[in-house]
C-alpha cells in the first residue's frame, strides 16, 4: 500500500503543480491584458488635447523668431525625429522664412485618434494655417495630418507627422 500511496501523492503534487502554473498564467495573461487596455484608454484620453496643442505649436513661426520658435518644438519630438525635423528647419524652413518674411498661424480645429496601443499611438488632426509674407499676402490652408506618438520615458513624443 505504501507505493499507491506515495504514487497517488506524487501524482496529486504533480496535478496541484500543474493547476498552479496555469493558473499563474491566466492570472499574468489577465494582468497584462489590463496593463495593455490601461494604457490604451489613456493614450486615448491624452492624446487628442495633446495634438491640439503641439501641432499649431509646431507649424507656427514669425521669422523675425523662427529659432526660438522651433528651439522650443524640439524638446515635443523623439530623438529620432528630432533629428530629420531639425535638418528641414535648419536647411529648408529657417531660410525661406527669413528670406520671404513668413509668418505661419496655425489652429487645430479637429482630432480624433486613429490607433492607440500603450506605448504608441495615431491622432488624426485637422489644421487650419494662414501664411503671411513680405507683401503681406495671406495664404490659407487646411490640412488633415497623421501624428504618430511615442511614449517615452511616461512622456508622449512626436514620432512623426504625415500630411494626408
Amino acid at each position: 500500500m505504501t507505493g499507491w500511496r506515495g504514487r497517488l501523492i506524487g501524482s496529486l503534487a504533480v496535478v496541484l503543480a500543474a493547476g498552479f502554473v496555469a493558473l499563474s498564467a491566466v492570472g499574468g495573461w489577465l494582468y497584462w491584458t489590463r496593463v495593455q487596455l490601461d494604457g490604451e484608454e489613456q493614450a486615448r484620453a491624452e492624446l487628442p488635447t495633446l495634438a491640439s496643442e503641439q501641432i499649431p505649436r509646431v507649424f507656427g513661426f514669425d521669422y523675425q523668431t523662427v529659432e526660438r520658435n522651433f528651439a522650443e518644438v524640439y524638446p515635443m519630438l523623439t530623438p529620432e525625429y528630432r533629428q530629420e525635423f531639425e535638418d528641414r528647419v535648419t536647411n529648408e524652413i529657417i531660410p525661406q522664412a527669413r528670406d520671404r518674411q513668413l509668418i505661419s498661424q496655425a489652429h487645430t480645429v479637429g482630432t480624433g485618434v486613429l490607433d492607440a496601443q500603450r506605448t504608441s499611438a495615431s491622432v488624426m488632426v485637422y489644421m487650419n494655417r494662414t501664411v503671411t509674407d513680405k507683401s503681406k499676402e495671406s495664404v490659407y490652408d487646411g490640412s488633415r495630418l497623421r501624428v504618430d506618438y511615442k511614449k517615452v520615458d511616461g512622456k508622449w513624443l512626436i514620432a512623426y507627422i504625415t500630411p494626408i
